[in-house]
């Protein structure tokens, strides 16, 4: 009995042995996250880690791309008034008054008359619009306008001291032989006294006439006396 025992007692010691030496063989665990790197712990001084450089963009810019804008796309500012002036806001034109010499004729179209009257305009081809329409209108009972209100400006050039006045005349705003010429003399004088303007080039819808109304003959141009 006492040699079984001591026969197990050897076995025991001799399999610890064993497991013991197994441990032993096996290389120690490396710390968490150190595990399989298989690359030594060295010191690495911190100014020599530097992040990757970002890549350099080669690619040039579009030049269709103005401003942020592609091309066809206006670079503009400001209201649409300084959109038509490139960007830039166009003062308002300042409406200009004049005092000038109106000619009419008497109730009985005896003779031409001269008054003074004010027009209001904001460039110069306005002004001489401005005095054609003075001519069509009179608060005064003793003169009689030459020119009816139902006469209307097909066009009004100006070229230099050149001025050409299409009208559209119909027939209720005809004359007689007399009233004829006192209306183009009333017309002549009216324009003649702008210092700038040398001669009148008057056309009935686009053409030259031979008379105005039928009694007068018409100069092309008229010119300054």
């Amino acid at each position: 009995m006492n040699n079984k025992k001591w026969w197990m007692i050897t076995l025991l010691a001799a399999m610890l042995l064993v497991v013991t030496a197994c441990g032993a063989d096996k290389p120690p665990l490396a710390p968490s996250g150190q595990q399989g790197s298989g690359i030594e712990d060295t010191d690495v001084p911190a100014d020599d880690l530097q992040p990757a450089e970002d890549p350099v963009d080669t690619e040039e810019p579009n030049d269709d791309v103005i401003n942020g804008d592609t091309e066809g796309t206006p670079v503009t500012g400001g209201s649409a008034e300084g959109q038509a002036n490139g960007g830039a806001i166009a003062p308002s034109e300042e409406t200009k008054q004049e005092t000038i010499k109106l000619f009419y004729t008497d109730p009985e179209q005896l003779e031409l008359e001269e008054t003074k009257g004010e027009i209001t305009f904001k460039t110069d081809w306005s002004k001489y619009e401005s005095a054609f329409k003075a001519l069509q209108k009179s608060d005064r009972e003793e003169f009689i306008p030459l020119w009816s209100e139902e006469i209307t400006i097909n066009k009004l050039e100006v070229d230099g001291g050149k001025i050409t006045l299409d009208l559209k005349i119909p027939a209720t705003a005809n004359l007689g032989s007399g009233g004829e010429q006192f209306a183009l003399d009333a017309l002549k004088q009216t324009f003649f006294q702008f210092e700038e303007v040398t001669s009148l080039e008057l056309l009935v819808d686009g053409e030259q006439k031979e008379s105005l109304m039928g009694h007068v003959e018409l100069e092309h141009p008229m010119t300054k006396e």
